[in-house]
């Protein structure tokens, strides 16, 4: 059967064969009757007519692989828009709860330090972008209006792709035609990354800088004083937490007003849930702040050590004693704490 199966089929390629050799015969004979064109003869022109039908052949299966692939992009492209569309609902609710967590974190400050979230406040961020696109005859100073806008990447990036004669942007952003056709140029991948820059939040930090009953006044953290911005770091520390606080020598970047009228009164409050270590020589901290525990450091052979006999709770004579040999102003001081906090 196989063999008879073959025999046939030699037999319908002769034909076949046959057959080509006629249409090609007779379509050369139909070239030589095609009349001398620009300067090539029929058949010159039908061989070029036959190459061409040729590589029209060939282009044919790229031409569906092409289909293809531009399905599987518009399919990626597809999936990217969702993904953005969660990214952009995802980081709205992260920042409606960091609004709440502001709001809750004011409110236990109690007027003492005020926190402001600004969202997607560092728009630095998009220059830096942008600066790293070298673009060409774009420099730093003609970015100046992506700190000023209010609109995010993904939408300036669907702008440059939609807007083929720059009309939104230099209408509603007031670019010029330079800053314009810059970005116009921006090549795709470009583009893709500019969809995927996320603005960070910023977060303004204010010190009440007032004391006692008067009205509160707040400054900044970039305007106040080492010292200052050292208590409204303090503040934030001292907010609900568990973890041990360790400092050293506070009183280093405090001053005195605001150990007594502020840090002193939170110690006081959060010992009871959290575990204080500070080393001072300021004897508002250990006093005021009602220390469990005071041990003094000592010098054996270049070794800092705290003696059994040098640390104890606060009425302990001996350690009040040395409490008032170290601390700032000496006995009288430690004797003036002593009075106001109402030891016998």
């Amino acid at each position: 059967m196989r063999i008879e199966a073959t025999e046939k089929l030699k037999s319908v390629q002769q034909k076949l064969s046959e057959v080509v050799r006629e249409e090609e015969q007779q379509l050369g004979n139909a070239f030589k009757d095609i009349p001398t064109s620009q300067g090539k003869t029929g058949r010159q022109i039908g061989a070029e007519y036959q190459l061409l039908l040729t590589q029209i052949e060939q282009i044919r299966p790229k031409q569906m692989a092409l289909q293809s692939r531009q399905m599987q992009i518009d399919a990626l492209y597809s999936q990217r828009k969702k993904l953005l569309l969660e990214l952009d609902q995802q980081t709205s609710a992260r920042g409606s709860a960091m609004q709440q967590s502001v709001k809750r974190l004011n409110r236990k400050l109690e007027q003492k330090v005020r926190l402001a979230l600004t969202a997607e406040g560092n728009r630095q961020v998009l220059v830096d972008f942008l600066n790293a696109c070298n673009m060409e005859g774009i420099g730093l100073k003609r970015l100046v209006w992506a700190l000023e806008g209010e609109f995010s990447p993904a939408s300036l990036a669907a702008t440059i792709r939609n807007d083929e004669w720059g009309v939104t942007l230099s209408v509603d952003l007031g670019l010029t035609d330079a800053v314009v056709k810059a970005l116009c140029r921006l090549p795709e991948r470009s583009l893709l990354a500019l969809e995927e820059l996320v603005i960070p939040d910023t977060m303004a930090i204010e010190l009440n800088v007032t004391h006692g009953e008067r009205d509160a006044q707040f400054r900044s953290i970039e305007e106040l004083s080492t010292g200052q911005q050292c208590t409204a770091v303090l503040h934030l520390l001292l907010l609900d937490n568990e973890d041990p606080l360790i400092l050293d020598q506070p009183e280093d970047n405090l001053d005195n007003a605001f150990i007594a009228d502020r840090i002193v009164a939170e110690l006081r409050r959060a010992k009871l849930n959290r575990q204080f270590l500070f080393a001072t020589h300021n004897a508002n901290i250990p006093v005021f702040g009602d220390a469990e525990w005071i041990g003094v450091l000592s010098v054996e052979d270049n070794q800092g050590v705290i003696l059994p006999e040098q640390q104890g709770a606060i009425d302990v004579p001996a350690v009040q004693k040395l409490a008032a040999d170290i601390l700032e102003g000496g006995k009288s001081a430690f004797n003036q704490r002593r009075e106001k906090y109402g030891f016998n």
